[in-house]
């Protein structure tokens, strides 16, 4: 794989920090047909969002009467975070990775490396 399309794909998940599932959702939209490679990127990084926002939403408002959630909720955020840093460097390596989470966009069987 190119190394513009690895730092490109590496700067999707880091980007997702900040945008959330905006921008895997922008990004799989626009290149679902013509990348499998940014498709997958993609498809990972929405999987990983759909699966951990819900559950920082219900964390947030069970800490308004229970504040050790917020605490969870942080630390969820933090695991997140780790998540995609590891992703980021995964892909920069042409290492292949899944994320842990819920399958909402199926991935298994893709080809993360092909065009």
């Amino acid at each position: 794989m190119p190394l513009k399309q690895k730092i490109l794909a590496s700067m999707m998940h880091l980007l997702s920090l900040f945008l959330t599932f905006f921008l895997p959702l922008i990004v799989l939209l626009f290149v679902q047909k013509r990348s499998s490679y940014f498709s997958h990127h993609a498809k990972e990084g929405l999987n990983l969002h759909f699966t951990f926002f819900p559950v920082f939403l219900l964390l947030r408002i069970i800490a308004i009467n229970w504040p050790p959630a917020s605490v969870v909720s942080m630390l969820l955020i933090g695991l997140e975070t780790v998540l995609i840093l590891w992703a980021a460097y995964c892909t920069l390596m042409n290492r292949p990775f899944s994320y842990p989470v819920i399958r909402f966009f199926k991935v298994k069987g893709e080809t993360p490396y092909a065009f």
